[in-house]
């Protein structure tokens, strides 16, 4: 959510009050209300609950029914199993626990169309159109996923007349993740296809998205045009000093901060610093692989699992969700920067958000991402190793060069470490990840226009936060034309 809170965060900045309709805080794996200290004061936010039954009931058993959980650690995990000495099995009540959950899960996927915030429609819209009618709203933008946001913002231009932008941070029937429920896709198709003929502008988040919109929707669409994701400075200003933990001196500290689930995980990585262990390649000592957020998604196990099956308990670090602020100071002290991709067919289309943070703190990454968007971007400013994310020879190789080249620097560090000479600048940061223009970063959608005149934006420019709500406000100047 860190795009529509920075651009709630700036759009005032170019002469927009915005008024946010959202829902009561629930229970979310990723919940981080410390981002709402990031919304200035005359942004008004605006809440209704959404079903507060048997959705909320299964929410609160997924995250109980969590072993080895996300928020856990799994040195303290592993050393219950090895105190037992016996490989950690789920006993019956969780394993009818985990049943019960997948199956609720599929009645779920059955029933909840377009996703379970289906059921905050009704409430949403009747406060949407209250909102509207008592503070003069001049315009509508609403963001997914979840996709029922459109289809809201869709109501309340049906009602109002008011001008729309539908801004698709991920594909929506084009999603590399489906239900395959062949019913749910043609109801969804029809959703969707709405969604683009009736507002004023789709909006999207990669090159890659607006061409498969444009070729399955096509004159559907009445304008299309790609805002990246991006950074903002101002998160970073108060890490440009922080160093590493003493305790991790002698370490090569691999961190990645987000979400793991099915189609995305960390074993093929795991298995490849077992092998490079085994080896003789990397020292187990001058290592550690932390992460940060969602380890194991609820109802599962098999990450954890795969750490101690491997035998990298004294070596893997889980630290749960942090707030994001805690998160961003986590990657500064470290080393290397893991981005650990989808591998479903279509995800090369996708640009992590997270590729844009790791960007704004410096320091190298290690990608294990199919070939498509990021890997250009990884490629063509040289801010890392990309590896083919199924292939543990291309892991393998992609981490020992980044284990390496750490070695080296820190040898050079050591050596280094003495006095000064005379004149001598030392530091210990990389350059700026974003010096020159990339050819066709900044180019722009089939049907986008640009203003007259306009200035093009510099390379670092178009991936900044503060920018792109500048680019947002101009769009929405657009479409409301006299109208304010």
């Amino acid at each position: 959510m860190q795009r529509a809170v920075k651009m709630a965060r700036y759009l005032g900045e170019f002469g927009w009050k915005v008024h946010v309709l959202t829902v009561d805080p629930v229970y979310h794996a990723t919940l981080d209300e410390s981002l709402l200290a990031e919304i200035p004061d005359d942004v008004v936010i605006h809440r209704c609950p959404e079903d507060e039954g048997w959705l909320n009931r299964l929410r609160l058993k997924q995250q109980l029914a969590i072993t080895g959980g996300s928020g856990g650690d799994a040195k303290d995990a592993s050393r219950t199993a090895e105190g037992a000495d016996v490989k950690p099995r789920a006993g019956r009540s969780a394993s009818l626990k985990s049943g019960l959950i997948k199956m609720m899960k599929k009645v779920k996927n059955a029933v909840l169309i377009p996703d379970d915030q289906i059921l905050w429609y009704p409430a949403a819209k009747k406060k949407g159109l209250e909102i509207v009618r008592t503070y003069g709203i001049d315009a509508i933008v609403s963001t997914s996923g979840p996709h029922t946001n459109h289809l809201i913002a869709r109501y309340l231009k049906r009602k109002t007349g008011l001008p729309w932008i539908a801004d698709f941070r991920d594909p929506w029937t084009q999603n590399m993740h489906r239900s395959g429920i062949w019913w749910r896709e043609r109801i969804e198709e029809r959703l969707e296809r709405s969604v683009h003929r009736e507002a004023n502008i789709t909006l999207t988040v990669t090159h890659s998205f607006a061409r498969n919109f444009n070729e399955k929707f096509g004159a559907a669409i009445e304008r299309l045009e790609v805002i990246h994701n991006g950074y903002d400075p101002a998160d970073y200003a108060e890490l440009e000093h922080l160093k590493k933990d003493p305790a991790d001196a002698d370490r090569c500290v691999l961190m990645y901060a987000g979400i793991f689930y099915q189609k995305r995980n960390p074993r093929l990585l795991l298995r490849a610093v077992k092998e490079l262990i085994d080896e003789g390649d990397i020292d187990r000592n001058r290592i550690v692989l932390r992460f940060a957020g969602v380890f194991d998604y609820p109802g599962y196990s098999d990450n954890i699992d795969a750490v101690r099956e491997l035998g990298l308990t004294d070596i893997v670090e889980v630290v749960g969700n942090l707030p994001h602020k805690q998160a961003l100071a986590a990657m500064k002290r470290s080393d290397i920067l893991l981005l650990i991709g989808d591998t479903a067919p279509g995800s090369g289309n996708y640009i992590p958000g997270k590729l844009f943070e790791y960007m704004a703190v410096g320091k190298p990454i290690l990608a294990l991402s199919m070939p498509g968007e990021s890997t250009r971007i990884i490629e063509k400013y040289h801010l890392g190793e990309a590896a083919d994310p199924l292939s543990l020879d291309e892991v393998k190789r992609a981490f020992l060069k980044l284990y390496r080249d750490w070695e080296k620097s820190r040898d050079a560090e050591a050596e280094s470490s003495g006095p000064q000479a005379e004149g001598e600048i030392m530091t210990d940061e990389r350059p700026p990840a974003l010096e020159r223009q990339p050819s066709g970063e900044n180019g722009h959608a089939d049907k986008h226009r640009e203003q007259p005149g306009a200035p093009r934006p510099s390379s670092t420019l178009i991936y900044q936060r503060r920018e792109q709500a500048r680019r947002l406000a101009e769009l929405l100047n657009e479409i409301t034309g006299s109208r304010r």
